[in-house]
């Protein structure tokens, strides 16, 4: 059984996933490009998502709004207008 996170500021990607009660190891698997490791970097804002890799989530787990979210708070452009 998977650990859950006790974390208080979770991000958008890791509030998603386990909204769906998706571990990391299943969301790889839902996502197939993502390895876990790597969705643990992009939950945990030590990498920033690809603007692919976030299409893909907000596609696999029907939440359209984490474009929204990569678009106001990470994208260079995003943030500049």
């Amino acid at each position: 059984m998977a650990r859950v996170s006790t974390k208080e500021n979770k991000s958008p990607y890791q509030t998603t996933r386990e909204g769906l009660k998706l571990t990391r190891e299943t969301a790889s698997e839902l996502l197939e490009v993502l390895s876990p490791e790597r969705i643990e970097k992009i939950e945990n804002d030590r990498t920033l998502p690809h603007p692919d890799e976030v299409l893909l989530m907000s596609q696999k787990y029907r939440k359209p709004s984490l474009c929204n979210y990569y678009c106001s708070n990470q994208c260079p452009i995003g943030q500049q207008y």
